[in-house]
């Protein structure tokens, strides 16, 4: 009797040791954007804890929890709406966190569950209500006044969420940023055209505040703007994506359109309230047609201009249901400027030259897209001064009677649109006009087309 209740003892003990394991604190890092700061706290399991709001503070008692010894015990933040954060280790395993707040914000607090390569975590919400009411009225005010065209850029993650990583560290949310402002700048340099970002730093923003600050500024164009990624590193090229209410063009559109719609669960945000970006379908039903057409046309006039900056992936504009690209009423595409998972394109997205490129190219689509007489370029910094007689050669030309002669090439195995113009330093959209072409007709071997004389 003795020996049994000795083993029943320690069986008891034994399986409920990882019951009592504590829960530990590895890390906290925090977000800041002009109207609110994100604070996250990992664990390396689920977290339990009550929450105690005032004026001044936000604390969290955790139980059952203990603190990494490499976390520091207070971090000085000086974000929109927190001065600081001071953890403390309590007795019978408890865990305190006071996070002490400025004036006039909102606090949230929610857990996030262990998903892909994010652990189990905390995240504490502070929002500035009057800076983000200020905000959405100076957006409406624009609405109300506005002249010019008005481009809203979407550089695509951020934050919490990284996107996709190269090799060499670089992450798809800092070099799409770095594109999305050279694009703004580019377009706010010519005339008819006013740009704004959906984000000015690194920072998560929301599906549904993406497309409202689109609403809110009377957007006539969307640009969300990529870096793609495979498990296949030798795979290079840019693509363009508008939106389909029902299939995608392709497999590869619709697993793209599946790890793009993850980033509102990746960032955190689905805990917030902003999750629900599900447009009417009636309104939908409305403008659907018009509006993804409009985007399939700017779109293909992407497409005919990135060629000359990079290989293109599909030689049509791709179709999937992408949860951002859902403005019923604006024209939206997503580009995928390059592959960060390929070494060579992920040192062309690092570098600030090829960024400019594509930013020029996409600004050129736009005006084109619109009608709009070609901007003058802008100041150019040393970076690209080696790169200058290069662009000038690359740039628009209009046909003249005299550049209208033109010479006959002979398409060879492996030949592009893309590759036959940057041979012979044109433009796709030259090659389509001096031989009728559109960008959807064929490219066979031994084909005979007509080059521009400059070509020579």
């Amino acid at each position: 009797m003795n020996r049994f209740l000795c083993f029943t003892a320690a069986f008891f003990c034994f399986w409920s040791a990882p019951a009592l394991a504590l829960t530990e604190i590895l890390n906290l890092r925090h977000w800041a954007a002009p109207d609110h700061t994100r604070v996250v706290i990992d664990a390396d399991k689920e977290v339990q804890y009550t929450v105690e709001k005032s004026e001044k503070k936000v604390l969290l008692n955790l139980t059952n929890s203990d603190i990494l010894k490499t976390v520091p015990r207070e971090f000085v933040l000086k974000a929109p709406g927190i001065s600081r954060v001071v953890l403390t280790s309590l007795p019978k395993g408890a865990v305190r966190i006071e996070l002490f707040l400025t004036d006039n914000v909102d606090a949230n607090v929610f857990k996030l569950k262990k998903f892909q390569d994010k652990p189990d975590r905390v995240v504490v919400d502070i929002t500035l209500r009057e800076v983000e009411k200020e905000e959405s009225r100076a957006r409406e005010q624009i609405k109300v006044v506005k002249k010019d065209k008005i481009i809203v850029i979407d550089p695509g993650h951020g934050g919490e969420d990284p996107g996709a990583m190269g090799r060499r560290g670089a992450k798809e949310k800092d070099v799409v940023l770095a594109i999305g402002k050279k694009l703004r700048d580019v377009l706010n340099h010519g005339e008819g055209t006013r740009a704004f970002l959906t984000r000015e730093g690194d920072y998560y923003v929301p599906f549904k505040k993406r497309l409202s600050i689109a609403r809110e500024l009377g957007a006539d164009l969307f640009i969300s703007v990529h870096a793609d990624a495979a498990k296949n590193r030798s795979a290079t090229g840019s693509s363009v994506y508008c939106l389909s209410i029902g299939g995608a063009s392709s497999e590869a559109a619709k697993i793209l359109a599946r790890e793009e719609n993850l980033a509102d669960i990746i960032g955190g945000s689905f805990g917030d309230g902003n999750s629900n970006d599900e447009s009417d379908p009636i309104i939908l039903n409305m403008f659907q047609t018009s509006t993804i057409n409009q985007s399939k046309v700017f779109g293909a006039k992407i497409l005919s201009s990135l060629c000359l900056v990079n290989d293109v992936k599909f030689p049509h504009v791709q179709s999937a249901p992408f949860r951002v690209l859902k403005l019923p009423e604006i024209p939206a595409v997503l580009i995928e400027t390059a592959y960060i998972s390929n070494a060579q394109e992920e040192r062309n997205l690092r570098n600030e030259v090829f960024q400019k490129k594509i930013a020029r190219t996409i600004a050129q689509s736009v005006r084109d897209f619109f009608s709009l007489p070609e901007a003058a370029s802008p100041a150019r910094d040393k970076a690209d001064e080696k790169t200058r007689g290069k662009d000038k050669k690359a740039a628009p030309e209009k046909l003249s009677k005299k550049k209208a002669a033109k010479i006959v090439y002979k398409v060879k195995r492996g030949d592009t649109l893309g590759k036959i113009a940057r041979k012979y330093q044109t433009q796709v959209s030259i090659l389509l006009k001096l031989n009728h072409m559109t960008p959807r007709d064929s490219l066979y071997v031994d084909r005979e087309i007509w080059l521009p004389n400059q070509a020579q």
